[in-house]
């Protein structure tokens, strides 16, 4: 029998793919090319809104598109793998769990939400940030409702509530985590951080607060 995980859903393997697909397209092509593509698909604040906050592409239909396509690019190999790796990971848990259908609105919903944080906190940076780590922060978030339940007690559709004590511990703990690591990886110049913290507490709390949305195991109503 294969490993449960490498057995992952067709639409886990499907984006996956596309991250690979992505990132060749960028390697491929020089420095140039990667550039171009960071600039026309990663996610800057200033695209979406000025150092005073105010919007500056409310009717610009492409920039809010970057709110999903950042998530498909990546900085080098090593970042891809690390994100990819955890993405098959929960990815896996979440989308057996919800659906297909179901889990690409959760896939999208959490990228945003991820970039949305992220450009709230820096608003009219030209910082890039790139990457599927919000997402996939999301994922993680998502499957703590039902991942968190022990493995010493019986099977059970129903969903942990927000605050159960083990989705409290693991949510203190991942934000800490988050937080100290982008604090020790600030750019010099303040304008960012090599982790985009901002972007992982975003789409880690969308995913846990929304996931009941999108779970098919809820249990009927009486």
């Amino acid at each position: 029998m294969r490993d449960p995980i490498l057995n992952s859903p067709a639409v886990v393997k499907i984006i996956l793919v596309c991250f690979l697909a992505v990132h060749a397209s960028q390697m491929l092509g020089g420095e140039a090319n990667q550039t171009w593509i960071i600039f026309n698909f990663g996610l800057h604040p200033l695209h979406v809104l000025d150092r005073e906050g105010w919007v500056t592409a409310w009717l610009w239909f492409p920039t809010w598109t970057k709110l999903l396509t950042y998530v498909f690019l990546h900085f080098d190999l090593t970042h891809l793998i690390l994100n990819s790796v955890w993405f098959l990971v929960f990815g896996t848990l979440v989308a057996r769990r919800s659906g297909t259908w179901r889990f690409l609105v959760l896939f999208v919903l959490t990228s945003a939400a991820g970039g949305i944080v992220h450009v709230l906190l820096h608003a009219g940076s030209m910082v890039p940030v790139i990457g599927a780590s919000g997402m996939v922060s999301g994922m993680m978030g998502a499957s703590f409702r039902f991942l968190l339940r022990g493995w010493h007690e019986a099977p059970d559709p129903a969903l942990l509530p927000l605050t159960h004590p083990r989705i409290v511990l693991a949510t203190v703990v991942f934000c800490v985590i988050n937080m100290a690591f982008g604090l020790l990886g600030a750019l010099p110049d303040g304008s960012g951080s090599i982790v985009a913290w901002e972007a992982h507490m975003g789409g880690y709390l969308a995913g846990l607060v929304l996931f009941p949305l999108f779970d098919r195991r809820r249990p009927a109503g009486g």
